[in-house]
């Protein structure tokens, strides 16, 4: 006899005791920790205490002294079927899958990235005196408009697809420059472009704070994150969400709170081969301006010619 958790019937009478073993009860941790555990089966906590932490599902144990947390997920080594499915299973099922990984991260290379200068720009491998950290220098020179670029080429970024971009950049003097990094980001030199994108900017024209640009395909649109640009080390990841209700790119600068911005961000379209991503900068001064690049990382999900 399954008793009270059993089915429902046509027959079947309703009772409390019924029904509490057939829903999913909800409050407070501490609410729910004082309830008669073998009278429940499923609860969902609400507010974190006494043990429970909230959006947590919980189920009863057979003996009804205590709750097991459902929301928990054991370790897995992915070696076999029990331990999550073996880890080539997991690359064979999501082929579609890139991820750029340390490539761009250890023995940091001009060579290995497409070069573009103008002017008295000129870009170079540099290691810091001071820390040994290797990094590309991207230099303007000392006439005002000239730029310097780097960029990877790679199979199409699919923008239907989550994505992140994350970079360690350096400015050298946090005056008279501009620059732009990210998923097939329009070079500083040119005109916006509506082309499907996301990626971090500044302009200190417009004002010295990073700035997160997207586009659509055919509209675009900047958004000032109000968080200064400066001459120290900088971490920022930049976070595409096009499948959320509403599609969004997620910035993040350092130990900052996350930037969020919902216009125009891509939902369709690719990145071109020439452009998977990129780091431009140019000066508007008769003065040398210096941008160290430490590292980069795209991963994505490619829409070409890759099954």
């Amino acid at each position: 006899m399954l008793g009270t958790g059993g089915p429902y019937s046509d027959s079947t009478v309703g009772s409390a005791s019924k029904e509490n073993k057939c829903s999913i009860i909800s409050g407070p941790g501490p609410d729910l920790a004082g309830l008669d555990k073998t009278k429940y089966i499923i609860v969902k906590c609400t507010e974190t205490g006494s043990g429970l932490t909230i959006d947590h599902v919980y189920q009863t144990s057979t003996d009804g002294t205590s709750f097991i947390d459902l929301s928990a997920i054991d370790s897995h080594t992915h070696s076999s079927t029990a331990q999550g499915g073996g880890l080539i299973d997991i690359y064979s099922a999501n082929p579609l899958h890139m991820d750029t990984g340390p490539r761009y991260v250890f023995d940091i290379a001009k060579a290995d990235y497409g070069q573009a200068v103008t002017g008295t720009a000129s870009i170079a491998d540099d290691t810091d005196g001071t820390t040994g950290e290797g990094a590309v220098l991207l230099a303007t020179g000392a006439t005002s408009g000239s730029a310097a670029s780097i960029r990877k080429s790679g199979l199409k970024l699919n923008f239907a697809k989550r994505s992140f971009f994350q970079t360690k950049l350096r400015i050298g003097t946090a005056t008279s420059i501009a620059y732009h990094g990210g998923p097939n980001v329009d070079l500083v030199t040119d005109v916006d472009s509506n082309t499907a994108k996301y990626g971090a900017e500044f302009c200190t024209t417009t004002n010295n704070n990073w700035h997160l640009r997207s586009a659509t395909g055919s509209a675009k649109s900047l958004s000032d994150s109000g968080i200064a640009i400066s001459a120290n080390r900088v971490a920022i990841r930049l976070e595409h969400r096009p499948t959320e209700g509403t599609p969004r790119v997620d910035m993040y600068i350092d130990a900052a709170a996350v930037f969020q911005k919902t216009s125009d961000v891509p939902i369709t379209g690719t990145s071109t081969f020439n452009q998977l991503f990129r780091h431009s900068f140019k000066n508007s001064t008769t003065a040398d301006r210096t941008l160290y690049v430490y590292g980069s990382r795209l991963a994505y999900e490619i829409l070409d010619n890759w099954v």
